[in-house]
């Protein structure tokens, strides 16, 4: 199992996240859950310098490390593609930004078995630009930012399964493959047959860790 981060704006999308001791806490504690891969939005990277907040090794923006592979038991390799931010105000990507992800991606998917992208573009410019069926895509997009969570909605002709979490927090997506993208032939996702998703509310069912309750005493 591979967890994923959308850093510190997967929880609060428009808003600071707190007194730099709080997010002292907030950075052990995502470091205590054993995050594989997370995406950091150059802004979050600069607050988190700027309050001298810990950044661990997991935690890259798309400047730093735009391809992330994770091999798992049995050789197999997932691939993590940063989307770098959007401009300030922008409402979604330009033809030429998407072109030049196409062009990535094509790339990358050669590489890995599962492709996985993580975006921070908020819900509205991330569906556009799935509804747009860019020539590539990645398996999976994982956004974040403003707007709904989604357990997982197909979309591109069925090429990319699209995942979002609610932005409010207090729950998880868990994503469980049945059967890897097909590369030499067509492909295309069906729930039950080769992915099922879900979401987990974190609710008071869930025992607190002490551990963790200690990071923010």
């Amino acid at each position: 199992m591979l967890l994923v981060s959308g850093g510190w704006e997967f929880f609060r999308p428009n808003g600071n996240p707190g007194l730099t001791k709080t997010m002292v806490s907030l950075s052990k504690a995502f470091n205590a859950m054993h995050y594989d891969v997370g995406l950091l939005t150059a802004r979050e990277a600069k607050a988190l310098t700027e309050d001298d907040v810990p950044r661990w090794p997991w935690q890259k923006t798309a400047e730093e490390e735009p391809f992330t592979v994770q091999e798992i038991d049995g050789g197999r390799k997932i691939g993590f593609m940063r989307y770098p931010s959007l401009a300030p105000k922008a409402d979604g990507p330009s033809e030429a930004l998407v072109a030049k992800l196409s062009k990535e991606i094509k790339a990358y998917r050669a590489q890995v078995d599962l492709l996985i992208g993580l975006c921070d573009w908020g819900w509205v410019a991330e569906s556009d630009y799935l509804k747009s069926n860019p020539s590539q895509v990645p398996d999976m997009l994982f956004g974040s930012g403003g707007g709904s969570g989604i357990n997982g909605r197909i979309q591109a002709d069925g090429r990319c399964l699209w995942v979002r979490p609610y932005d409010k927090g207090r729950s998880l997506v868990e994503v469980n493959i049945l059967q890897w993208p097909e590369r030499e032939n067509s492909f295309a996702w069906e729930e039950a047959k080769n992915y099922t998703s879900a979401s987990i509310g974190m609710n008071d069912a869930i025992e607190d860790n002490p551990e963790i309750d200690a990071l923010f005493q």
